[in-house]
């Protein structure tokens, strides 16, 4: 991880367990199952010796672990740091227009240019709605998400179609986030937990070939399917 998502992660840890004396009230330990759809948006790759909106690029989804931590406050609110393990994400060719690039780039059309690691750290604020006797529980959460993207790797079609050994950067991103979901209790203190949520995601792509840069804005609405146990205590 990078110094700043660890800043961050330590940051949320260490305000969600020391919130737990003052309050007095449960902490909960998630674990499960997240499938993550980028939904991702690229703009035309531009740069020297590349034809003006022929091609751009598309990321793939990916399943991953999930785990979380969240401190209730008060009956109806807790605070939530969610997180998992960093999933690594397929990175395709879009081929935009054919006529203008040369047969062999045609040929890859939709195969994996790259791999990047997604590391991607949230903090939620969970509203409760029902009783805490209830044992179905939903909630809806608002929160701030950190993405940072890095391990990127370019394949031997990516260095083909830019004609040499390539590596790849791509910025960090801020953004709102959003989740929904419900709790249903099971015996002890123990939960079966379904979320979903999504969040606002942003980078650039930058490419290096031999010195030669290439560059692609890449929007996200990423749309994330969370399966989990949880433990209360």
């Amino acid at each position: 991880m990078k110094h700043p998502i660890r800043t961050l992660v330590m940051a949320a840890v260490c305000a969600i367990t020391a919130s737990a004396p003052a309050f007095a009230q449960s902490t909960t330990i998630k674990a499960g199952w997240a499938n993550i759809d980028p939904n991702s948006s690229a703009s035309s790759i531009s740069g020297p010796f590349t034809p003006a909106d022929a091609l751009s690029l598309a990321v793939k989804s990916q399943s991953t672990m999930f785990f979380s931590l969240s401190q209730e406050i008060t009956n109806d609110w807790d605070v939530e740091l969610a997180l998992g393990v960093p999933p690594v994400h397929d990175v395709t060719v879009v081929v935009k227009n054919s006529h203008a690039v040369t047969p062999n780039v045609n040929a890859v059309n939709g195969q994996v240019a790259a791999t990047v690691r997604q590391v991607a750290p949230t903090l939620f604020a969970n509203y409760w709605l029902m009783s805490k006797e209830s044992k179905v529980r939903p909630f809806v959460g608002l929160g701030l998400n950190y993405t940072s993207f890095d391990s990127a790797t370019s394949t031997a079609v990516n260095n083909m179609v830019n004609g040499g050994p390539t590596t790849i950067t791509q910025s960090d991103s801020f953004g709102l986030a959003l989740q929904f979901g419900a709790k249903v209790k099971l015996d002890g203190p123990w939960s079966l937990n379904a979320a979903w949520s999504t969040a606002q995601v942003k980078t650039k792509m930058t490419s290096n070939t031999l010195g030669i840069e290439r560059t692609a804005d890449i929007k996200f609405q990423p749309s994330v399917l969370i399966l989990s146990l949880g433990y209360t205590f």
